[in-house]
């Protein structure tokens, strides 16, 4: 169709003449109609109605419409025998007024339904909504002028208009911003009325909690007052007196206060007793009372309420203002006061929140106290906690997660005295999982917790049926404690969690038919033969199954329910039901990526090798946990329920036994795959990052790997990521322990739960998560990573930082001394540790033969209960261990090395030990790869060699008891006396400083090559703190110092208690005023821009080293060595820090080896707090000959989990009790920097020291040049130096004697 418009001046003059026309063929028949559907508008392309003289005869305005519709007319009647419309001959006229023209027509064309054809519209080519037609260019030219003027006119106006609108806008603006000031500033002062009103009673008494609650016209404090130094029995026993005081502006009758107490044992709100009822207070209801405000001063209303039972806990209260407003607690609820501490539970911890301590009071009333209560209540009291008790409290999630719990393992009533609905309770559960999946989509740093309680309560074939095995099987054993050690229950019990394999259906199956046969054996043993289950098989178990079942046949009938049960769970398990069915209750609202990702994983979990199965669950994981955020409150449930499930299936593949084919590959896959996951798992955590940190660097161990096969080289790399890995793992388990063992303790003795059960919840909620698989895994991998690494003996399963001295114990098995008394800390050798032993009493340190599970039994029970746990791998030095068997020794961990120093030999270590006596000193790996960092005692056999020119000490004391000292006289020598506050490195003498600053200083004055640079470095000299002391404005703190030194002189020697109190006295030192200037003068030196600000800091950091000399080891390091603190004198090292890309300490006698030809180096990425701080993993270490430094051998790859940066300066401890013949004093004091250091996680994947070999190599011949160049100019003695690499650069910043 082919249209034309044709616009010009009309007939008469004034007027516009339109005219729209077809000029192609005919597009409809004879009979039909063609249609003009069209209308005016305004510059737009909306339709407007045109003016009524435009409209064509025959046409009319049609109702609620702008556009309207006019037919074409024929100009040329059709031919006879044509069944078209000529060509040309179809057209639409209007005429039109000019002044009321509009701006343009807008229009489309149809042929209008008729005699059954169907409506049909033209449209324009170009997909515009109509076709356009510009009218005011047929204007004339008046016309136009015209509308350009008013068009004018009008933006003149507008713009007037808007000009006046933004300045009354502005008016009313400022008037506004006026009054809220005013508002603000009159609701400033009735609330500093009513806070100098609380004041008075903060002056006098104590305020033991206190609330401010904001209301639209004014403010409530409430407020709880008790009399001051209330012991803590008192504060749980009598009830504080409630206030409440306010500055609400409200006209009208008086304000009430509608009042009841919170009693002990008693639901909602009680009626207050008539003798703590304020005057003029009426009773209301039976539960609650009102009393009137009173004006206390000019705005300020208050109620005071005293003399409460003891029984009342907390002031329930809302306010009333007669006779019909009611005000809540802004946000809703009641105002509520605590009148009293709840005393906590006992047996938990201080470090337990406040509010979880109430909390789990508030659990234990409602459990054990309340007459009806049921599932349905308690998951209605659950959203409650998590809703408006919760927060971000750690704390109450855990205690969340534990109640759950509890209840799951049926200590707690499904059902008392309350029929429920199976509705109602369904009902009741789904709302608590749904909120719960919304607190995980909120909460980031719970999500641990909450994946754990949704486990615990599940959906309906949801929820991690694995868990449930576990715990299950323990509510069976409780119906006859006749069960105990031996018994094959038990043993079934131990399998099962261990790992649960389909065998588990067939002996659930065979225990069916024995007890249906009232305890006939050989039913038992004919169903377990005939599904292939044999006696050597049931033997073969990691936990091995050997014992009959017996039959206490008075719980017949409770066994046949209970394990048929048990076995509907443990084929639903096993037959995949479970997953199926969450899957099936996702699959319409996945998306097309988390489909297949699941769908593969579906299948990869029967058909595929094993490490594709962990990949593939971790696949399917990844694309739940990155739909969840996109999908309502139901759908995230559900996928939240899906990827517990897919877990929990897949751990279930490592529990089962699953393995690959050994390679170093495999397991480094596994590994990687296995830390990813549980990065996931552990959400928005710190460990989650540190995981995906360890599964990204295996990743490129991988590479490495299919490159260059299985080298030392790549072993040590995956060593090093597995270390990160282990590391990492023990952070979650201390999570859980701090979390979790005190509350769990408290509650299940509350629950009256089985003793067992409260010993090993921790345990169980460890083993039965996310962690397992990779502790699994971890265990496998270890022998093949040190095989290809060639790694030395030990593995710290459990870490102590305490040595122990105790009797040396040996065993063949640790099962066989776990009924043991044994003394205070024994050590225990043991070739055989299973993992599900228990660690005997008052034992400090357990080394077994070979590795378990960081999270199995004995592994868990050792870190709760402090015991050391070392794996170690060399059988030669197992038999020396064992050769120690009655002899006296101490034991230590040093980072990942034991040394074990023999103090009191049995006569059969003596006879054993004849030919090697000199090793009895001191036991290290010939092959230890690393030295623990810091470390600086070489073997016995070259102690003699080395020795400190500052020694000053009797080391024959060392193994003296020390009795009582008495002597408390300062020493302050002259040359203290004459010695400047702050001293440059050319005055640094012996007397002054220590060894630190003193060989700096032999450094500068010998001469550095060029490249190794040296730091600013300015020293508070020794003495100072006793001139400090002297100070007129210190002779009080002097005085008190005096006494408590006496005080802890003349105290046990392993006494510490008065250490904390002479580290305050230190610290409260006011600043001399020569110090002062001569601090600001070292502030300067060192490059400080803004000294008045860093002055207050600097003067603090002084004192916290001073300070240090009363840290707790160092006090007991002196009084083994019969010094007294008078005797030491600790000088401060000033210094800038230099902000390092990496940090290095050197060994110029290999310490672990002792040779003297050997420089050992340890390199770590940032400041080298981290090293000598022996924070957790290793550095980069390497050994390089001192006559081959171009060829160094690396020891090590780092697993320092963060780097350190910034601090700006450093104050070092530099005292002369460091570095002493037999005595390594460092690290008994502090260095402190003037600002924290910035903690960065480290990501080794994407780390320069381990992609950059070349940069690699530099640095490790550089610190070899570095550590070889100093021994030789400090005349060949072995020096133990720190140092760092900037930009290029290296710097040494302290060097001593290696002692």
């Amino acid at each position: 169709l082919d249209l034309e418009v044709e616009a010009g001046p009309g007939a008469t003059e004034g007027t516009l003449q339109l005219v729209v026309r077809r000029t192609s063929g005919a597009v409809q028949s004879d009979a039909e109609q063609l249609v003009l559907h069209w209308g005016a508008s305004d510059g737009g392309m909306d339709y407007v109605r045109p003016p009524k003289q435009m409209l064509p005869e025959g046409t009319e305005f049609r109702d609620g419409k702008q556009s309207v519709r006019s037919e074409f007319a024929r100009k040329t009647p059709a031919a006879a025998d044509d069944a078209k419309p000529a060509a040309g001959g179809e057209e639409v006229r209007m005429v039109v007024d000019e002044k009321d023209a509009p701006e343009k027509l807008l229009f489309l064309v149809y042929i209008e339904q008729r005699n059954g054809c169907k409506e049909q519209w033209f449209k324009p080519l170009d997909g515009a909504t109509s076709f356009v037609v510009p009218i005011t260019e047929a204007l004339g030219e008046k016309e136009r002028t015209r509308r350009e003027e008013a068009r004018k006119k009008a933006e003149e106006e507008k713009e007037a208009a808007r000009t006046e609108a933004e300045r009354k806008a502005a008016e009313e603006k400022a008037e506004q911003e006026r009054k809220i000031e005013e508002q603000k500033r009159k609701r400033k002062d009735r609330r500093e009325s009513c806070e100098r009103f609380v004041a008075t009673f903060e002056r006098d008494a104590d305020v033991s909690e206190k609330h401010v609650f904001e209301y639209d016209n004014g403010d409530v404090i409430m407020f709880a007052v008790r009399a001051k130094g209330a012991s803590e029995e008192e504060r749980c026993t009598k009830p504080a007196s409630a206030h409440l005081v306010t500055n609400l502006a409200i006209g009208g009758a008086p304000l009430r206060l509608h009042w009841g107490l919170k009693v002990d044992g008693k639901r909602g709100w009680a009626e207050p007793p008539e003798e703590c009822w304020p005057e003029n207070t009426e009773r209301r209801d039976g539960q609650a009372v009102q009393t009137p405000f009173t004006e206390v001063s000019d705005g300020v209303l208050a109620v005071h309420i005293d003399k409460m039972p003891a029984s009342a806990s907390g002031l329930l209260a809302v306010l009333h203002l007669p006779p019909h407003t009611w005000m809540n607690k802004p946000g809703g609820g009641d105002l509520f006061l605590t009148l009293r501490d709840v005393a906590p539970l006992p047996g938990l911890d201080k470090e337990v929140s406040k509010t979880a301590a109430q909390l789990a009071e508030d659990i234990v009333e409602k459990e054990m106290e309340y007459g009806s209560w049921t599932l349905m209540h308690r998951y209605g009291h659950g959203q409650h906690v998590m809703n408006s008790v919760a927060s971000d409290d750690t704390d109450c999630w855990a205690t969340l997660y534990i109640w759950m719990r509890y209840s799951q393992l049926r200590v707690l009533d499904w059902q008392r005295n309350y029929n429920t609905q199976p509705r109602q309770l369904s009902a009741a559960q789904m709302s608590f999982v749904t909120q719960l999946a919304q607190k995980f989509r909120e909460k980031g740093a719970q999500r641990w917790n909450i994946r754990m309680t949704m486990s615990c309560v599940g959906r309906g074939g949801g929820g991690d049926l694995g868990q449930r095995i576990r715990d299950d099987i323990l509510v069976i054993l409780r119906h006859n404690r006749g069960w105990g050690h031996g018994s094959m229950m038990e043993q079934w019990h131990q399998k099962l969690h261990n790992n649960t394999t389909p065998d588990d259906v067939v002996i659930c199956n065979a225990l069916l038919a024995f007890w249906h046969s009232n305890g006939n054996r050989d039913e038992y043993w004919r169903v377990l033969y005939d599904n292939g289950v044999t006696r050597e098989r049931l033997a073969s178990y990691s936990q091995p199954i050997t014992a009959e079942p017996d039959y206490p046949g008075h719980i017949r009938d409770t066994m046949l329910h209970e394990l048929g049960v048990y076995g509907h769970l443990l084929k639903t398990v096993h037959l995949g039901t479970d997953l199926d069915t969450i899957v099936d209750h996702c699959r319409w609202f996945m998306s097309d990526g988390t489909r297949g990702a699941v769908d593969g994983y579906m299948h990869a979990r029967w058909h595929a090798a094993f490490v594709d199965k962990l990949r593939s669950a971790l696949n399917a994981r990844k694309a739940v946990m990155a739909q969840l955020p996109h999908v309502n409150e139901e759908q995230a449930r559900d996928l939240l329920f899906l990827d517990i499930a897919i877990e929990s299936d897949a751990r279930r593949k490592v529990e089962g036994g699953e393995t690959h084919d050994g390679s170093l590959w495999a397991h480094v896959a596994s590994v990687a795959a296995a830390a990813e996951a549980l990065a996931l798992s552990e959400a928005e955590l710190d460990s989650a990052t540190r995981l995906g940190n360890v599964s990204r660097e295996l990743g490129e161990v991988l590479k490495k790997l299919e490159y260059y096969g299985e080298s030392e080289d790549v072993g040590l790399r995956a060593a090093a990521a597995m270390n990160m890995a282990r590391n990492t793992l023990t952070q979650v388990v201390d999570r859980y322990k701090r979390y979790m063992a005190s509350m769990s303790s408290a509650l299940g003795t509350a629950f009256h739960a089985d003793k067992e059960l409260v010993d090993t919840f921790v345990e169980e909620s460890i083993r039965g998560g996310p962690a397992y698989a990779l502790s699994a895994l971890l265990r496998k991998a270890e022998p093949a990573v040190r095989r290809v690494a060639q790694l030395g003996p030990w593995t710290v399963i459990a870490p102590r930082d305490k040595p122990a001295r105790g009797k040396v114990r040996v065993f063949r098995n640790l099962r066989d001394c776990m009924t043991e008394k044994f003394e205070k800390d024994t050590i225990v050798v043991a070739s055989v540790c299973d993992g599900d032993e228990d660690v005997p009493a008052n034992c400090a340190y357990v080394v077994i033969g070979a590795t378990v599970d960081i999270l199995s039994h004995v592994a868990v029970r050792a870190r709760n209960e402090h015991h050391a746990l070392v794996a170690c791998f060399d059988e030669s030095e197992m038999d020396r261990l064992r050769s120690y068997d009655g002899s006296v020794a101490t034991a230590k961990l040093e980072g990942d090395s034991l040394s074990i120093n023999v103090e009191k030999m049995s006569e059969f270590t003596r006879l054993k030990s004849m030919e090697s006596m000199n090793s009895l000193r001191k036991m290290k790996s010939r092959s230890l790869v690393t030295a623990p960092s810091g470390l600086q005692t070489p073997p016995s056999s070259i102690t003699g060699e080395l020795r400190s020119s500052q020694s000053k000490v009797d080391l024959e004391s060392a193994d003296r008891a020390s009795g009582p000292m008495k002597r408390t006289g300062s020493l302050l020598l002259e040359e203290h006396l004459a010695a400047p506050w702050a001293i440059r490195p050319s005055a640094f003498t012996i007397a002054l400083v220590g060894s630190k600053s003193l060989n700096l200083g032999r450094l500068m004055s010998l001469g550095m090559p060029d490249w190794i640079n040296l730091p600013t470095s300015v020293t508070i000299p020794n003495g100072a703190l006793k001139k400090a002391f002297r100070d007129e404005k210190n002779a009080a703190l002097r005085q008190r110092y005096s006494e408590l030194r006496t005080e802890i002189y003349a105290a046990a020697p392993t006494d510490v208690k008065l250490c904390p109190q002479l580290r305050e006295i230190i610290c409260e030192l006011e600043m001399p005023e020569g110090l002062a200037a001569a601090l600001r003068g070292t502030l300067d030196e060192l490059g400080c821009d803004d000294i008045d600000s860093v002055l207050p800091g600097a003067w603090s950091a002084v004192k916290g080293v001073w300070a240090s000399t009363w840290n707790e080891r160092a006090h007991l390091a002196r009084r083994k060595c019969g010094m007294y603190s008078e005797d030491v004198d600790m000088a401060v090292l000033c210094q800038q820090i230099i902000d390092a890309d990496y940090a290095f300490v050197i060994h110029t006698t290999n310490p672990i080896t002792g040779s003297r030809d050997e420089i050992y180096g340890e390199i770590v990425v940032g400041l080298g707090e981290t090293l000598v701080s022996n924070a957790p993993g290793q550095a980069l270490g390497f050994v390089v000959a001192k006559s081959d430094l171009e060829n160094p051998t690396i020891k090590s790859y780092p697993s320092k989990q963060y780097a350190l940066r910034g601090g700006l300066f450093i104050f070092r401890s530099d005292s002369n009790s460091e570095d002493l013949e037999g005595f390594a004093g460092a690290g008994l004091h502090d260095s402190i920097p003037l600002e924290p250091n910035r903690s960065i996680e480290l990501d080794y994947s994407k780390e320069p020291l381990m992609l950059d070999d070349e940069l690699r190599h530099r640095l490790m011949v550089g610190v070899g040049k570095i550590g070889k160049t100093i021994e030789e100019l400090m005349g060949g003695f072995p020096q133990d130096i720190e140092g760092c690499y900037k930009d290029g650069k290296f710097y040494v910043v302290q060097a001593r004697p290696q002692v």
